[in-house]
């Protein structure tokens, strides 16, 4: 067997071993990073029409206020018609108008939220883990409205490259976080597995696995099963084809040697 036999057979064995390793779901902690995020992106389809109309609520408060106003007989007593009418008529517009309405809304979180909820487009779900220390673990993800770590709600921040990030803090060695991500619409048009990126501080940066994302080769995969079983049939072939490339030339090779001597004992009897 010549020389670039063998190193295509090795190629070919390694590379395979390799796909099938990928395949099979084993590969994941294959030269892994200390620090590590495995996630899922999916759609967040919404109902038409679904979330909060600040002019409707604006509308609707300016009118029940108004009619309170003429019903109200305490402050009809107490206000002249005059001013009741420039009450109803003047100030309660300007109260009540739909960037004053909208404004206050923002500033209670639960109404804010409900503002928020008809821009939601994606949500991103999994855990970021930590094998060493880590401190200032940061993952920063583009389009990012709302975030959640472990349960509990969390601000987003801002880098400043104008970048959103979910600050995590400082990391234990083996410690893990359950965090939960809701992205706008720019989101859908970012390539999230190079937008999503994890480091922490002294420059480390950490490895992104993510599960959901399309438009990348071989994604079909994950939605046609048989293609995986196609793909790792092909990949076992290789191996066995590549593994038996070098194997028998050492055993057409170790027969002939045991079987010349009994030939020449044979010839002379």
């Amino acid at each position: 067997m010549r020389i670039w036999q063998a190193i295509v057979a090795a190629l070919l064995i390694l590379s395979a071993g390799l796909g099938l390793l990928i395949m099979s779901g084993n590969a994941r902690d294959l030269m892994a990073p200390g620090l590590q995020a495995e996630l899922d992106v999916q759609d967040f389809p919404l109902p038409p029409d679904m979330g909060v109309d600040p002019t409707r609520v604006a509308d609707f408060m300016a009118q029940e206020l108004q009619q309170r106003l003429e019903s109200d007989v305490a402050i009809r007593l107490m206000l002249n018609e005059n001013l009741v009418d420039k009450v109803k008529n003047i100030v309660l517009p300007r109260l009540m108008s739909v960037v004053a309405v909208q404004a206050m809304m923002h500033e209670i979180p639960e109404l804010s939220e409900l503002l928020d909820l008809g821009t939601f487009r994606r949500t991103v779900s999994g855990t970021v883990s930590s094998r060493d220390e880590a401190a200032d673990v940061a993952l920063t993800v583009p389009g990012a409205l709302l975030a959640t770590v472990d349960g509990d709600r969390v601000t987003i921040a801002r880098t400043s490259t104008g970048m959103r990030a979910l600050e995590l803090g400082d990391m234990a060695p083996g410690q893990s976080h359950y965090i939960v991500l809701w992205l706008d619409e720019s989101a859908t048009d970012a390539d999230l597995g190079r937008s999503i990126l994890l480091g922490a501080a002294a420059g480390e940066r950490g490895r992104v696995l993510l599960w959901g994302e399309r438009g990348w080769f071989g994604a079909d995969v994950e939605a046609l099963r048989w293609g995986g079983w196609v793909i790792g049939g092909v990949l076992a072939a290789v191996f066995v084809f590549g593994l038996a490339s070098l194997i028998l030339p050492f055993l057409n090779r170790r027969h002939a040697r045991h079987t010349g001597p009994n030939m020449q004992a044979t010839f002379r009897s």
